[in-house]
């Protein structure tokens, strides 16, 4: 049984909306930054996976799921508790609980990542440590598989006109592609402000199709699914395969 893996962060000003709260893909940052620190202390850190054989591998987001009760505060202090679960051959799943200082709750997040070959930029069968690993929590959805099946509604209803964007080296990770909160950015940014004034992300589910490298041209689309929801894909611009399928859900927050 492995020990519960807790992250502590402050919430800095910059990570901040005008209202004081922090933005989503910040919390998605913690969410990442936690989960490649527990990566790290179970010995299957960037580039060396499995430690006993020496084999080497990147990990990527495939799927991600989160769900917010509560937004902490510019200077909260932001507990994120994390655990793996449920490894297959190929894929691995991660769940995380986030909580202030006090013990409020605010989030719970699901994701599932994968292993690829750094030079072929494949997927690659997961080490059996990887496996052999058993948090003997149960997923925070409740569920061993949370996730929907993520499509561009066909016709799109109420599109918004597509945000464009050139990727910068600022947006290039570890991996060499494009961060998976770059996507989160994007899509939020083509939602219409005046559709969401006074709303903040409840819910956000992401499905990752492939990567985006420097210097390509994407395109972020919107659609409103009605009642304070909303479809949105990222493509090459002009078209093309989706780098990400994705769909939100907006609410007010007290």
């Amino acid at each position: 049984m492995m020990q519960p893996h807790i992250d502590r962060y402050r919430v800095r000003s910059y990570e901040c909306t005008p209202e004081g709260v922090l933005r989503a893909p910040e919390l998605l940052n913690y969410l990442q930054e936690t989960a490649s620190e527990n990566a790290r202390v179970l010995g299957f850190d960037f580039p060396v996976i499995d430690e006993a054989t020496g084999a080497c591998g990147a990990w990527v987001l495939a799927q991600m799921r989160l769900r917010v009760d509560r937004y902490p505060r510019w200077r909260d202090t932001v507990l994120v508790d994390t655990f793996p679960w449920g490894a297959r051959a190929l894929t691995a799943n991660r769940d995380f609980a986030v909580s202030l200082e006090d013990g409020t709750p605010c989030a719970v997040a699901t994701t599932r990542w994968m292993l690829i070959d750094p030079a072929t930029r494949k997927p690659v069968r997961l080490p059996p440590s990887v496996g052999a690993v058993d948090a003997g929590r149960a997923p925070v959805f409740g569920v061993p598989d949370a996730f929907s099946r993520l499509r561009w509604p066909d016709p799109p209803a109420a599109e918004t006109p597509p945000q464009a964007y050139r990727v910068m080296r600022s947006q290039i990770d570890l991996n060499g592609h494009v961060n998976n909160v770059h996507y989160a950015n994007w899509m939020l940014e083509s939602v219409p402000a005046e559709e969401v004034r006074g709303l903040l992300v409840s819910e956000c589910e992401i499905a990752f199709r492939s990567e985006t490298l420097y210097g390509e041209r994407v395109e972020s689309c919107t659609a409103s699914l009605g009642g304070g929801a909303f479809a949105h894909r990222v493509r090459p611009a002009g078209g093309g395969p989706d780098h990400i399928l994705a769909r939100t859900q907006w609410r007010a927050f007290a």
